[in-house]
């Protein structure tokens, strides 16, 4: 191995970087690399070439696109879809749209100070930008993705924001999904959020809830309720009548008549942007609250 050391704009502290024996720099996160892709394995993930002729396979962070086999599309992550093959059509849309802005081209990479440089399968995480667009916003945008919630990392808030506008509009494989533009005449509606609990949400889990009212009779038995990331809380035999209102709360506690909870043990809702959607038991959006920009 080889060491060198550079100066970035505005800073004075040296930043090593170790070039492997074909002089390629690519492993410190916040510094970008060129390579080009030389295939397309599916839509979140490619093999690349550096210049000094060493071959990875590179894992775009932050994002996740529908398995090209239905049996890799079995669960919920993607909310309100649990068709595997409707999953599977999408997957191999998604390998096509990849393959398209980036087969043959020169890309950038560039890793994440906040997240892992390689994954469990040895696979290097790392932003991929074309042409200066950034592919996993694109693909997020276009409705070939789900933000990759289970990871940490920069873009994330911005990544659910364009997520959360290709579910409103329906892009891509979210139109299975569609969110009418008006709920205001649904039987039951999320007429209050409060994601911000006072002091620290995770003293404080029941600080975050949701609340929702009922302008019919209605037997919630089946319904659910979701944020963004996917994770779903779902009604058991609960009668609401016209103007009663359920506050579902995020932690634990003993639920009445007015009264539910999560009985989750970490805070859910997102404090700077997040949305959370009703559906009844056809996986129907009754109503949707969202907030941030």
């Amino acid at each position: 191995m080889m060491g060198t050391c550079i100066f970035l704009a505005g800073c004075s502290t040296p930043v090593t970087i170790t070039l492997n024996p074909e002089g390629d720099a690519i492993k410190e996160c916040g510094i970008s690399t060129q390579a080009v892709v030389i295939r397309v394995i599916d839509g979140d993930t490619i093999v690349v070439q550096y210049p000094g002729g060493k071959e990875e396979t590179v894992r775009i962070l932050g994002i996740d696109t529908p398995e090209t086999e239905d049996h890799g599309n079995w669960g919920n992550e993607y909310t309100g879809i649990s068709d595997p093959s409707y999953l599977t059509e999408w997957g191999h849309k998604a390998s096509e749209y990849t393959q398209s802005m980036v087969k043959g081209k020169t890309i950038t990479l560039t890793s994440d100070c906040q997240a892992d440089l390689y994954d469990q399968y040895g696979r290097r995480l790392s932003y991929v930008d074309i042409d200066r667009n950034d592919l996993g916003a694109l693909l997020i945008s276009e409705g070939y993705a789900r933000v990759y919630t289970e990871e940490t990392f920069d873009r994330k808030s911005r990544y659910l924001s364009l997520q959360s506008e290709a579910q409103r509009t329906g892009a891509g494989l979210w139109s299975g999904i569609q969110v009418p533009d008006d709920l205001q005449n649904a039987p039951v509606t999320i007429t209050t959020v409060q994601f911000d609990a006072p002091g620290d949400d995770r003293d404080n889990l029941n600080g975050e809830y949701i609340v929702i009212t009922s302008r019919e009779t209605v037997n919630l038995s089946g319904w659910t309720v979701a944020d963004n990331s996917g994770t779903v809380y779902t009604f058991g035999d609960e009668v609401m009548h016209p103007g009663i209102t359920i506050t579902l709360h995020i932690g634990h506690g003993a639920p009445t008549e007015t009264d539910l909870y999560w009985n989750l043990t970490a805070p859910l809702l997102g404090n700077d942007i997040d949305s959370v959607t009703l559906r009844d038991p056809g996986r129907n959006a009754v109503s949707v609250f969202r907030w941030g920009s």
